[in-house]
């Protein structure tokens, strides 16, 4: 049997997460995004109950803006509050006079598409959110679709701390139509005292002594991707002839009882109560787990996938200035750096890493931690999912769904 032992570096990062973190974990429905976030740098071109409608809010355009954003995703006061004193949210309504309403209704981004986004976007009506945190390959198809609202750059002067990686993203050059939220790796989790001993490839959760025993997700670019490169295939450039080989993988071990689940990051439970031994896993969310159950997290041998979340613009918001607000309030590295001290994902702000080191001990351990700031070797590890042509992108979601059920 192969040497077999995991990444020790990645492990003691994962050890300082965990007894450092304040987040306190909560499940999202559908789609989890929860992950541990990537470094700008290796960035290439990737990709609930809303309402809506022509009159969603009122009209005060430097007066109140709203955000829909993922569950557990910014900052919160002790009593799990968003909005509580102290927090981002607090401390930017009284810097700014302006009202921010913020929904955590962002559960999936299909479904966001297919129930928000499509049928009033799609024909022309409003929407309530101002701004709204797709997932990158989402972001560049409502861009694409002409659903967005430039940038109000008049109203971001703190846009000058993007990551210089995000500017050059071939769906929005200059990134005129979004600025990232978070970022994040999809890589496998695993119990070794149920499975004897640890994993390092995604072909491990393929083996038959594993029948049964693991679920993955139900965001298609990593379960696909982790397959895909498991296979030696490139999902940077990826062939539809590839992708559909890991379909047929997927499919297969779902019919042959290989796969007992797939899920958002509801498959956290799964780990605690042993119902899953692995799975394909965000390391975020593994972060969040009590250290005592040994649950692992790796990258593994053949590359993880990695992602970023956005914030978008809706088209004809009437709240396009306290937007622009909202937008460069978070982009100054203070404000950004308490996020990152809370949530633990890489930030897409320069400066958060001297702005951590500022706040004092805590900042300092964190911005010593390779999986907030990973290292060379670790970023070579790590390949996003190159963008499909529309027609493409919904058949392979389209078959997906239907090998998940």
């Amino acid at each position: 049997m192969p040497d077999r032992r995991p990444d020790p570096e990645l492990e003691q990062a994962i050890r300082l997460a965990r007894q450092m973190s304040r987040r306190r974990f909560m499940v999202r429905g559908g789609l989890g995004l929860g992950g541990m976030l990537l470094a700008p740098s290796v960035l290439a071109a990737c990709g609930g109950d809303s309402g809506g409608g022509d009159g969603a809010q009122a009209a005060n355009g430097d007066k109140e803006v709203t955000f829909s954003n993922w569950d557990a995703y910014i900052d919160e006061d002790d009593n799990g509050n968003e909005t509580g004193p102290g927090t981002t949210i607090a401390n930017f309504q009284k810097s700014t006079g302006i009202k921010m309403h913020y929904k955590k209704d962002f559960n999936d981004n299909d479904e966001y598409f297919n129930k928000i986004y499509s049928p009033l976007l799609g024909k022309g009506k409003r929407i309530d959110a101002d701004i709204t945190a797709p997932s990158s390959w989402m972001a560049a198809r409502i861009i694409g679709l002409g659903w967005t609202e430039p940038r109000p750059l008049d109203e971001i002067p703190n846009h000058k701390n993007l990551e210089d990686a995000y500017l050059d993203l071939e769906w929005d050059k200059g990134a005129k139509h979004f600025m990232p939220w978070q970022a994040g790796i999809a890589g496998i989790a695993w119990n070794p005292r149920l499975i004897g001993g640890d994993l390092s490839s995604m072909n491990d959760l393929y083996d038959p002594k594993l029948k049964g025993k693991i679920a993955m997700l139900t965001e298609w670019r990593d379960t696909v991707g982790l397959t895909m490169l498991g296979e030696g295939d490139d999902i940077v450039n990826p062939k539809m002839a590839d992708i559909n080989k890991a379909l047929d993988k997927i499919e297969k071990a779902k019919n042959d009882g290989q796969v007992l689940k797939f899920t958002g990051n509801e498959y956290l439970r799964s780990l605690e109560n042993q119902d899953i031994s692995a799975c394909v896993a965000w390391s975020g969310d593994i972060l969040q787990l009590d250290p005592k159950l040994g649950i692992k997290f790796g990258i593994p041998d053949e590359g993880g996938t990695n992602w970023f979340d956005t914030m978008c613009i809706s088209k004809g918001t009437p709240n396009l200035v306290a937007a622009g607000r909202w937008m460069n309030y978070v982009y100054d590295p203070e404000h950004a750096a308490q996020i990152t001290e809370f949530v633990q994902y890489i930030s897409p702000v320069k400066g958060v890493k001297d702005a951590l080191i500022a706040r004092g001990d805590t900042g300092k351990q964190l911005a010593e931690n390779p999986l907030l700031f990973p290292d060379a070797e670790t970023l070579k590890r790590t390949h996003v999912f190159g963008n499909l042509s529309q027609h493409d992108d919904i058949a392979v979601q389209t078959r997906f769904n239907e090998i998940t059920g």
